[in-house]
């Protein structure tokens, strides 16, 4: 370990012990740093030069000199500067600036060579490493922020330091600004739960949501085919039944005034509804949380949105981004925790829904095949489309009738091994080209229950395979890992509970619907400001500032909305001894609740 690096990294650890460990396990850069004409080192990675070949000293001083004027016309109190790189420009922003510095660089490796090149100690008692991954409160906690891009380092690692410039940006507005969000359900299928986890995601999140819900229509949309058996005729109605569908949607938006209107995937908006939509000035999202072989209408609409967020990646993504001019993104499904979650089950719940093995879904082409060898193990079937199944037909639990959601997981909890096998219509196993993470395998962690799940590329990052998930790549494995796992109880109640906080943890909708949101109001920051929205506590706080009312105000949350219910709701949320102020306003509005409300309503 070189001299540098080894006093360095006692520096480093002063201030951030768990990021030194890192930094020190991480194998250094293959590029190595070579002496610019100064004799600074400079470093060359990716094909991206990080700093000047001439003076990279000069370099770093006239670029902090720039940020300084960025800094004083934004008021800004923290610089978060974007990309470490050798430090030069950090070590120059902090000699030109006094205020706080924080360096977002998920590279540990690029900081390991850094650390080896450079005498950097001083350094790291004026600037600090952002937490990796980032985290609500480490970002709140550094408002008013201004963002500071290093233009190489983001050219260099590109998608993880925009991602991380968006978080911020977004999650800064977020704190000013309290969102009315328009979530629009699916008529049917797999995605019309999830309009309900969103909209209850985004309240939690204290912003106010409403849910149509379209499911009442799903009647008229099945009673479609008894008027004509020909094709055409068949889908000039489906086409002119959601266009009805909607002219509703619009309606709604038009009553509610949303920020954002946000769809799930099969939601009935075209590109008719979608335009009239945007001319009305409300901003749309769509969350396509399908495979985008099998449902091709994405082409037809996505260029329509203004957000589109899928749960694919690799080219149809880089499609998705292309037709939407760059505001397509990655966001995987998740779990709801107060659906899906471990139960108490009477022993007549046991006894009905329990299995050794079991599986909820509808009776695709591949499970058909690959569950017929499990047979023998007491397997289970709950779900629709199975007739004609075959042997199986023998395992299918209540006639083939439709599970609900409540039972779903009442299922999961009495189910020794759950399958969970992604749905293939043209493969008898696993789908080679698997690579989406479909919500059942984070509603079954979620539930606490034990699962056996087909590999899919995307999964690896999201759930540990084998640690927090148990994986198989073949189905001809089944039979066999289910008589292991039926025989290891201990071992699956290990996997079960690893995989239950990582999704708690890391993939809930509370989640998702943070990083929808944050991406959208960094990409839109200027349309939402120009949006008319209710007064806020920080609104309020701003303009009383120093008196009684302005300094109680500014310790509260500055989005929550400045109404007597949500005022005395945040200062309830607050922990400690009420001051004599919010004494009063806890008073003011008992009283209001008791004696003025019924009368002014």
């Amino acid at each position: 370990m070189s001299a540098h690096l080894e006093a360095n990294l006692r520096a480093l650890a002063a201030a951030d012990p768990d990021r030194a460990v890192r930094v020190l396990a991480a194998a250094p850069l293959a590029a190595l740093p070579v002496a610019s004409r100064t004799g600074a080192p400079t470093l060359e990675v990716d094909g991206v030069l990080l700093h000047n070949r001439h003076d990279p000293v000069r370099e770093a001083t006239r670029w902090a000199q720039a940020q300084v004027e960025r800094l004083a016309a934004a008021r800004a109190t923290t610089a978060v500067v974007l990309g470490f790189g050798l430090g030069y420009h950090v070590e120059a922003l902090a000699a030109a600036w006094e205020g706080r510095i924080v360096v977002v660089e998920p590279d540990d490796a690029l900081l390991r060579t850094a650390l080896a090149a450079r005498d950097l100690r001083g350094l790291f008692g004026r600037a600090t490493l952002a937490p990796e991954p980032l985290s609500p409160e480490a970002i709140d906690a550094w408002v008013p922020v201004a963002i500071l891009a290093h233009a190489p380092s983001l050219l260099r690692e590109g998608a993880g330091l925009r991602a991380a410039r968006e978080r911020i940006a977004g999650r800064t507005v977020l704190r000013e600004r309290r969102l009315r969000v328009l979530v629009v359900s699916a008529v049917t299928g797999g995605s019309y739960p999830m309009a309900q986890y969103c909209g209850r995601a985004i309240q939690e999140l204290g912003h106010e949501v409403a849910v149509l819900d379209l499911a009442p229509f799903a009647g008229g949309l099945h009673a479609i085919p008894t008027f004509s058996p020909k094709r055409p005729a068949r889908r000039a109605l489906q086409e002119s039944f959601t266009r009805f569908l909607g002219s509703g949607v619009v309606a709604t938006a038009e009553a509610l005034e949303p920020d954002l209107v946000l769809a799930l995937a099969q939601a009935p908006l075209d590109p008719t509804t979608l335009a009239d939509l945007r001319a009305r000035g409300f901003l749309t999202a769509l969350w396509f949380v399908e495979d985008h072989r099998l449902f091709e209408y994405w082409r037809e609409v996505a260029p329509h949105y203004d957000h589109v967020f899928a749960i694919q990646q690799g080219p149809f993504l880089d499609e998705a981004q292309r037709l939407t001019n760059g505001r397509a993104g990655y966001l995987p499904c998740a779990a709801d925790p107060q659906v899906h979650r471990p139960l108490v089950l009477t022993a007549a719940e046991r006894a009905e829904l329990g299995a050794p093995v079991g599986f909820v879904g509808a009776g695709y082409f591949n499970r058909r095949i690959a569950f017929r060898p499990l047979l023998e193990l007491g397997l289970k079937i709950w779900g629709t489309e199975w007739d004609g199944g075959g042997q199986v037909e023998a395992a299918v639990q209540r006639a083939g009738a439709r599970i609900s959601t409540e039972d779903s997981v009442r299922i999961f909890n009495a189910t020794d091994v759950n399958l969970n096998l992604h749905s293939s219509t043209y493969v008898d196993g696993v789908d080679p080209r698997g690579d989406f993470v479909n919500p059942r395998t984070f509603e079954l962690a979620a539930a606490g229950a034990f699962q056996l799940v087909d590999r899919r590329t995307l999964l690896p990052p999201l759930l540990v395979p084998e640690t927090e998930v148990v994986t198989f790549t073949e189905a001809r494995e089944l039979p066999e890992l289910v008589r292991w796992w039926l025989a290891h109880p201990e071992e699956r109640a290990r996997v079960a509970a690893a995989g239950r906080a990582r999704v708690l943890g890391a993939h809930t909708y509370r989640h998702r619907m943070e990083t929808l949101l944050e991406t959208v109001c960094a990409r839109d920051v200027e349309r939402l400001q120009a949006r008319p929205h209710a007064e806020t506590v920080g609104d309020v706080a701003a303009a009383e500032g120093d008196t009684p009312l302005g300094r109680l105000l500014a310790e509260l949350p500055p989005a929550v909305p400045f109404k007597l219910d949500d005022v005395v709701g945040a200062i309830l949320r607050r922990e400690g001894d009420l001051s004599d102020a919010e004494s009063t306003l806890m008073f003011l509005q008992q009283f209001d609740d008791m004696f003025v409300r019924e009368h002014r309503t």
